[in-house]
Formats: structure tokens, sequence, C-alpha cells
């Protein structure tokens, strides 16, 4: 969910930045090393000295102006760096302004583009090194700034008339500044090469961390979702500018070269052509100069555009030239190669350099050339919605809150929401899955996405059902395969937002346009209407996930409170199974105020019911058959070596930030020795088994089982399903230990979604009522219930569906797909006074797998309290 960055502080270190607009006439602008206090390449720059380094430029250089974007999660700054000449940011409204027309063709003729590109000057981007202990880039770009503000030669001056360049240096400051301390400890007098030196050797833990951000969550995954706050206070400057030229500057393994695009297969089928067409001009431009220096390199292998949540993807459906750099990592200042040599910061943000400084001269040299095909793109993308699907309907049914955040999402991505104002009928429709369900009324209020417009391209790759891989892709994947090698699926095959968010979705191709409104996610009004003051019980809406969170603060707040496991009927009113009962009876008076705060915190849809008397047919609230009261729960989640650290991040950011609700986060190899007494619950994000058991211990493992059975629930998390089943006694089967798998290869499934479905009625699925949930497949494992009669102390809980439709969207090989038919998906065991709640797969993936929020907040929340 969007939230954005700390108002003060964000305006404090504005005014503090702010200081370009008044640069001192006459005064000499620094180089680097002058306020930095190291040369590039002698010390690994820190964001503090990155921060006064764009700082000075601002009050020193009128080439330069500095605007702040946000804050990062550990409220670092995060500017943006505007380098044009003087003139230029005299007028930067008006270039932007026709940034925007030419980003959107729709408000600018034909015969008016001559004008418009008159003076115009191309607009390119920097970011430096989203991953946090991928130096190079970030020095790279703040070289190049250099070079922007202390030249002065025809070539500098020329690209400083014809082009805004914006640098954002440090995409990922959280986990670079971590990187950097723990590299500046352990550092000797002269930087040491070898890789087991302390300062080139950490942990696969450290390696994550220095990798990503606060929450563990690789933001280069994250350019479409915006669930981290890094991402949410970029995406706008991206909306604003509208830049040409999108440039990101990434590491990869040392023992390689640099990487420029064209990229290797696959594309997106939805890829936009302008950018592949233009990835082999500038190509060319980068092996000439690369040539010219005398710098190895490589193209057009490794790296695909297939998946659109990179930067450099992302950056093309916005309508840019998204382009890619990768160099060999130097992982501190200095690293032995495998041939011998050693490669140096100072040696890999050169090359970087170099790449990015001649992005900047090419894009001036083409300019108007890439403009025109940059705003004849957009042109194309509009006429392309007037053929097939021609516009998508979101309508509330689902989770409603879900629902809504999907439609924000849109409109934080550049794309146009509308909304139903009179009740309209379609024919010829698709829904999420893709398949054709013919006609049906869609009622007022009702989103809808007309694909007519820029961002086109964007929106089929988003709301489309799926995104097909190329078939010569996927027979040269299947060869790598049998031979045991891998196959280069680079990212997920399968990220429909409908899906993911598990709401409903329809396509339609009918040329007739319904009356509607522009939507905007500030609409006050938009979201559920306060409760009226309730005189028996409040019901909080179930289909909501985020009723189960609200539960919890009611809990903690001391209100009496349960939840639905199916639904009921009051008053002719049909209630959701999963709804909150919060019964005003049994609650203190300020349980009134209490509802309301979370309803409006929530936007959840609450009902105040005068009677608990439920119609003929159908329990009553009090009944102990479908009712179940909660109590607190006190929630502890594994974390460090050798848990997967993206898995923690995802479980700890889901509760922490999508959901407040608080965690005590445990270090794994201190669980044999603290009191675990205190937790009702215990998350265990994905990890490897053996390597669980290994850090735990014997005397670890057994204090597990212990609190397990003295009434503990512990909740297992895709790898961490196989720690319970191999050494706390967990009784679910991998079907590779059957007589039909065994000996059979394993086959990964690269992220397809696969239809799911829950056992009806039961708490664990209460929320949802139709007994379905789409199902993220990350992995090989295939789980079977266990042998022998059922028995009351084991339960299955969700599966995979047995119909041929199991796989839903993105690529699984045809032995996955028939051994999914049936396979266990969730599953509970009772240890003891405990149990032991276990998913196949991560239902907290990447944070942006909402549709699954439900389940796991069932497990986390309802578990300690069900029967």
């Amino acid at each position: 969910m969007f939230r954005p960055p700390t108002t003060v502080r964000i305006a404090r270190l504005g005014a503090l930045l702010a200081l370009a607009a008044a640069p001192a006439a006459h005064a000499q602008v620094p180089e680097f090393a002058d306020v930095a206090g190291h040369a590039f390449g002698e010390r690994i720059t820190l964001h503090h000295q990155m921060l006064a380094y764009v700082q000075t430029l601002a009050e020193r250089s009128d080439r330069v102006a500095v605007r702040m974007q946000g804050e990062s999660w550990e409220r670092r700054a995060l500017p943006l760096v505007i380098v044009t000449a003087p003139e230029n940011h005299a007028r930067l409204d008006e270039i932007q302004a026709t940034a925007q027309q030419l980003g959107d063709p729709r408000t600018l003729a034909p015969d008016a583009l001559d004008a418009a590109l008159e003076g115009q000057p191309v607009i390119v981007w920097y970011g430096g090194s989203i991953h946090g202990f991928e130096l190079s880039g970030a020095e790279g770009v703040l070289k190049l700034l250099e070079h922007l503000t202390t030249r002065d030669d025809a070539a500098t001056l020329d690209v400083l008339r014809h082009a805004v360049v914006l640098i954002d240096p440090m995409l990922n400051p959280d986990g670079r500044d971590a990187h950097a301390r723990a590299n500046h400890e352990n550092l000797s007098r002269t930087p040491n090469p070898a890789r087991d030196d302390w300062v080139n050797d950490f942990t696969g833990w450290q390696g994550l961390k220095f990798r990503t951000g606060h929450y563990y969550f690789d933001t280069n995954r994250d350019w479409f979702a915006h669930t981290q706050r890094e991402t949410q206070a970029r995406v706008p400057t991206l909306q604003a500018w509208r830049p040409q030229v999108v440039v990101d500057l990434h590491e990869m393994g040392p023992d390689a070269e640099f990487y420029f695009d064209p990229p290797g297969d696959p594309v997106g089928p939805f890829f936009p052509r302008f950018a592949s067409r233009w990835f082999a001009e500038f190509g060319r431009a980068y092996g000439a100069a690369f040539d010219s220096a005398g710098f190895e390199y490589m193209t057009r292998e490794r790296y695909n555009y297939f998946y659109p949540g990179y930067t450099t993807s992302y950056g093309s459906y916005q309508g840019a030239v998204g382009m890619l750099y990768e160099q060999g990592s130097t992982r501190g200042l200095a690293l032995a190669l495998s041939d011998g040599s050693v490669r140096t910061l100072a040696d890999a943000l050169e090359q970087q350099y170099v790449a990015a400084w001649t992005a900047a001269r090419t894009a001036v040299a083409r300019r108007t050339e890439l403009q025109r095909e940059y705003y004849a793109a957009h042109r194309a993308a509009v006429a392309d919605g007037a053929t097939g699907v021609r516009r998508y309907y979101l309508p509330f049914e689902g989770d409603p809150r879900l629902v809504r955040e999907l439609a924000s999402l849109l409109v934080r991505n550049g794309v146009d929401v509308g909304v139903v104002t009179e009740t309209v009928t379609e024919g010829r429709l698709r829904d999420r899955e893709g398949q054709s369900v013919g006609g049906r009324s869609f009622a007022p209020g009702t989103f809808v996405v007309e694909a007519a417009q820029p961002r086109n391209a964007l929106i089929r790759s988003l709301l489309e059902p799926e995104n097909p891989l190329p078939d010569s892709f996927l027979a040269s994947a299947r060869a790598r395969v049998d031979r045991d090698e891998n196959p280069r699926f680079y990212d997920i095959t399968a990220w429909s937002l409908p899906l993911l968010f598990d709401v409903a979705a329809f396509g339609s191709t009918s040329a007739s346009a319904p009356t509607v409104r522009p939507w905007s996610p500030d609409e006050a009004d938009d979201g559920p209407a306060p409760p009226d003051r309730a005189a028996y019980a409040y019901l909080l809406d179930g289909r909501s996930a985020a009723s189960v969170a609200a539960l919890y603060h009611l809990r903690e707040a001391g209100h009496r409170a349960g939840v639905l496991t199916r639904p009921t009927r009051i008053g002719g009113t049909t209630y959701a199974g999963g709804s909150v009962i919060v019964r005003v009876g049994q609650s203190d008076p300020t349980v009134h105020d209490a509802v309301a705060d979370l309803a409006a915190r929530y936007a959840i849809e609450v009902s105040a019911l005068p009677s608990g008397y439920s119609d003929s047919g159908f329990p009553a609230l009090g009944s102990g058959d479908f009712t179940f009261n909660v109590a607190p729960a006190t929630i502890g989640i594994f974390a460090e070596t050798p848990i997967f650290g993206y898995s923690f991040g995802w479980a700890w950011y889901t509760l922490d930030q999508q959901y407040a609700i608080p965690t005590t986060v445990l270090k794994t190899s201190s669980v044999g020795s603290i009191d675990l007494s205190r937790f009702t619950v215990l998350v265990v994000p994905s990890a490897s088994s053996g390597a669980l058991a290994r850090v735990l211990g014997e005397n670890g493992v057994a204090r597990l089982q212990r609190w397990i059975h003295d009434g503990g629930t512990l909740v297992t998390l895709a790898g961490a399903t196989e720690f319970a089943r191999q050494h706390l006694g967990l009784s679910l089967r991998s079907w590779y230990e059957t007589d039909a798998g065994e000996g059979a290869k394993p086959y990964d499934v690269p992220g397809a979604m696969v239809r799911g479905r829950l056992d009806p009625g039961y708490w664990l699925s209460a929320g949802y009522d139709d007994g379905e949930v789409p199902v993220l497949v990350d992995s090989e494992r295939i789980y079977v219930a266990p042998e022998g009669p059922v028995e009351s102390s084991r339960r299955v809980v969700g599966r995979y569906a047995a119909t041929d439709r199991v796989l839903l969207a993105g690529h699984a090989w045809d032995e996955s797909v028939e051994r999914f038919p049936n396979a266990v998906f969730a599953f509970e065991e009772r240890m003891g006074r405990g149990r032991v709640i276990a998913f196949a797969e991560d239902l907290n993936y990447r944070g942006y797998f909402r549709g699954a929020n439900r389940l796991f907040l069932n497990a986390v929340i309802l578990g300690p309290s069900a029967n």
C-alpha cells in the first residue's frame, strides 16, 4: 500500500537542497574529491558524502538543481540532481510540459510536433546501483556529474544545451551504506584483492542485506508494484519528466566483462518496439566507445526484458529507451579475478562512466529522431488500444480494499483509470484467466481501464492473464534443463495483477464505450462509509484481508472479537465468511471509536447490527459451529542465516508495514537459548532444511518441538516446510517419496500461477467463500497428503485443482503440470496442544502476492485460537 515519506523531514531536506535556485555567480565549482574527501575509487562513497557533494553543486553551479524525491526506509534522503545549461534551468517547467505532451499524443496534434520539438532538450535519466553492493554504478554516475559540472569543452556544452540530465546517484542508499561500513571496517592499509580476505568475503545473509533495502526487498523487481518507499518516491519523477532515455547501472559476478544492450531472449510480448529499435542504435555507440578505450564487453546475452518490474524494462514500458549496464563486480575496492588479474573499483567505475557519457552524447546527437520516434510510438500505443481487448473492467468482486489498491497502483504507474457512472452491459468478455464468459453487466462504481492510452503496453502486460514466452526460447530452455543446465529464466513468468491480487477482471473487445468519469486515488469519498453505532455487534467485511489485522488490534485493545468461518444471513443481508464479529455488549464503550478508527485505517466496510438473530437456514452469530473468539497473538519471525533473506523480508514487511502488526525478529541461532514461551506464533520463512537444522542444533530443534507441543503455532513457508517434515515430524509427504515420484526428476517452476482450492468453511480458509485462490508457484516442491486414514489431527487445507486448467498463467514444464493436480499447498497438523501450519510456497512473495494475504494472516492471527 502506498505510503508517502515523512512530510516534515522531506520539507526540511528539500529546503536544505533547494539552494540551487540561487547559485553563487562566480563561485568555483568543486571536483568530487574536494567535497567527499577521497578520489573516485579510493573509498566507497557513503550516502552522506554523496549528499554533501550534490548539495555543494546546488549551491555553487548554475548547471545544477537538486530536488528531493523522498526518503528511504532508514530515512536517507533520495535527491534528484537535474543537470543542464543555465538557460534550460530557467524554463524547466516549459521543458517538462512539452515532455508530457510528447508522452501523450492525445494532447499534441501531429501538425504541432515540429513547434513542440523546437529547442526541446532530450531528457536522460540515470539511476546508480539499485543493488547496494554493486558499487561502481553509483560511483560512475557521480563521475558523470563531476564531468558535467566542471568541464567547458564543446562536447560537454553541447550536452548541457540539448539535454536535461536527471541523475539519481544512489537508488539503494540503505543497502549501500551497510556494505560500505562493513567494507571500511575491515580494510587493511592496502586493499587486499583476495576473495577470501574478510573485506571481500561475506555470508549469504550479509550479501542479501547489502543487495537489498531495509525490508530485504529487491527493489529492482518492485517498479510496477511500488511496495517499497524508495520506489514510491521515484515513480513520480519518471511520471513528471517523461524521459526518453533511462539508464540503470548495475554489477554482476566478478568473472564477467561489461554488458550493455541489446538484450538476449526472451523479450515480453508487449514490450515496446521503440525501445528495441533504439537498443541497437545505442549499442553500436557503446561498442565504438569501448573499442576506442580498449575495454572488454559483451552484449545480446544473459539479460532479458521479459519481466516488466526491472528499472530498465519499466522505463521502457513508460515509453523510454530503458537500458542496462552490468559491470563485473569488485565487491569492494579491489578483487582478484579467476585469470589472476585484479579489477579495482576505479577500473569498474571508469567503464560505467564511459558508457553513461556515451549515452548522453548519443541521445543529444540523435535527439530529434529520438523524440519524433518517441512521440510516434505513443501514437501507435493509443491506436493499438482500438484493436483486440479495448478495455478492462475491475468490479468490486473479491477483497474491496485490494480492488481499490489495484486501481490506485495503475494510476501511480501513469495509467488513466475511470469509474463507470451508469450500469453498462458488455458482451464478448474474457475473465482474468482469459476464458470467454459471454456478456454481463457492471454496476456504477466499477473501475474501467481503456486500452487506447499511452501506457497501453504496460496495461496489457499487467492486466492480461498471460505473457507467453517465445517457443524458440522455451525450446532452448528445455534443452538446457535436459542437460542439467540453468534454463535462464531470469525471473518469474506470471505477474497478472488480477491474479496476484485475487480480484475479478474482465477484458472487452466491444467498440461501444461505457459512460465513465476519471478517477483518482485521492478522492475523499472513495472508501466505505463510516459505520453507524452498533447496538449488538459490528461485522467487519470478511472479504477484506485487512479485517484480520483489525481483529488483531481490537483484541490487543481488550475488546471481545471473533471470526465467522462461513457466510451467514441476517435481516436479508448476506455476510461473508471470514467476517470479524465485535461484540459490543462484551467490550467497554471505547469499542465504538476503535472500530470506526480501524475501519477508516484499513478501508473496511463495517455493518452495525442490532441483533445476532439470523435468517432461517443460517447460523446465528453466537453459533459455536462457525464462530470462534480470538485471543491476542504474540508473533516471532526467524531471521538471519540460514533463513532466505527475501522470504524473511516479505513476511516482516507484510505484517509490519502492510497490516501494522508488531512482531519480534529472532536470530535463528538464538532459538536454542531464548524463552519461547512468550510467543504464541512463530513464523519460519523459507530456508534450507539441513542448514536450518544445523544452525538450530539438536537443542534448538528439541526446544521448538516442545514449544509446539505446549501449545505454540508454527507457520512454515516454502523451503521451511521441508524442515518441518524432516525434523519436526510433520506427516506431509513429498511426491518424490511416493511410488509414482521415486527417482523422478524435479522441474523447477519459474514463478507461475496455479489454481488452488481451499477447504470451505474451515477457519484457515475463512474469507475465501468461493474456495479458490491463485497460488504463485516458484519451486519444484510437490506435496501429497499423508498415507492412511484421515485423522482429526491432520488436515489438508489447500490443494492445487484437479483439472486440466490447473495452470492459470506463466510457464511450467509438462511434467510439473502433470504433478500439480491435487498436490497439497496448505496443510495443518496438530502436535500435542499446538500445531504446525505448512505452506508449500511463499504467501508473501515480493509483497505483491496480495491474494494470499488472508491465508497468511489467518494462520498467524487465528491459528493460536483455533479449535
